[in-house]
């Protein structure tokens, strides 16, 4: 009778969204995981989005094949890893390291994508809504051309640590197309989402900025929409620009100067 295979568990509680348990050598084949979202992030990052995965791992001449399975109990989320091999290793399934934005610490759009397909199946499989958000920086590219690109991102960078600072551990956020900002609040409806945005409106407007002699402030323009049973990546990111640039149309925002 053939050897089964050892298996490494990681269980999350449904709806806490937190880690119940993990065998230690998650420490360090994953990092910080405290969440179910933290892990789907890690599973999105290293393309790692079906629920019966296989990848071929070749380490000191010999080949692995690093596996997992998914099952989805009453109350919990497990995740079932192992090796088919002799021993278990631990390494990095995909070598990458872009996985966070240099500038920002934030998702990289290429994982920022990933995860968001990610989140799209789930809402496929959980029928649960979430909202997605799109932030950007009004009147970046005439900051640019006035100050310089080094003054455009040192803004980038203030937008990126208040967003970070604002968004739950549960939610995704990630840089996208050089100058903008996704999110996604889980479980948040519309209101909760407004309440949001005006929070994060107003803790941007209270950064200064000063090129020279000139001082000044900025604003940022925000689409939203809600996560749909039958939405497809480029669905919603088609939604969030439409609604961002109905939004950009009709602000009346400039650059304050003080």
């Amino acid at each position: 009778m053939p050897t089964l295979p050892k298996v490494r568990a990681v269980v999350f509680d449904k709806n806490m969204n937190l880690l119940l348990r993990s065998d230690p050598i998650f420490e360090i084949l994953f990092g910080t995981i405290e969440t179910l979202t933290d892990f789907n992030i890690f599973l999105a990052k290293n393309e790692m989005l079906d629920e019966s995965f296989t990848k071929k791992l070749q380490m000191n001449n010999k080949e692995y094949h690093l596996c997992y399975r998914f099952i989805d109990l009453v109350e919990t989320f497990e995740f079932h890893f192992f090796l088919l091999g002799d021993e278990w290793i631990v390494v990095n399934p995909t070598g990458r390291h872009d996985i966070h934005d240099e500038l920002t610490g934030l998702l990289t759009e290429r994982s920022l994508l990933s995860l968001l397909s990610h989140e799209i199946a789930r809402t496929h499989r959980d029928k649960e809504i979430h909202t997605a958000i799109i932030i950007d920086i009004g009147h970046l590219k005439e900051i640019n051309e006035a100050f310089g690109y080094l003054t455009g991102d040192t803004i980038i960078k203030s937008v990126a640590q208040i967003l970070k600072k604002r968004t739950r551990k549960s939610d995704s956020l990630g840089r996208y197309m050089g100058d903008k900002f996704v999110s996604v609040l889980h479980k948040t409806d519309m209101p909760g989402t407004l309440r949001y945005i005006k929070k994060l409106e107003t803790a941007i407007r209270t950064l200064k900025f000063n090129y020279h002699d000139i001082n000044f402030r900025v604003n940022v323009n925000c689409g939203i929409t809600m996560t749909q049973s039958n939405d497809t990546l480029y669905s919603l990111l088609e939604r969030l620009q439409t609604d961002l640039l109905a939004k950009k149309e009709t602000s009346t925002a400039d650059i304050d100067y003080f």
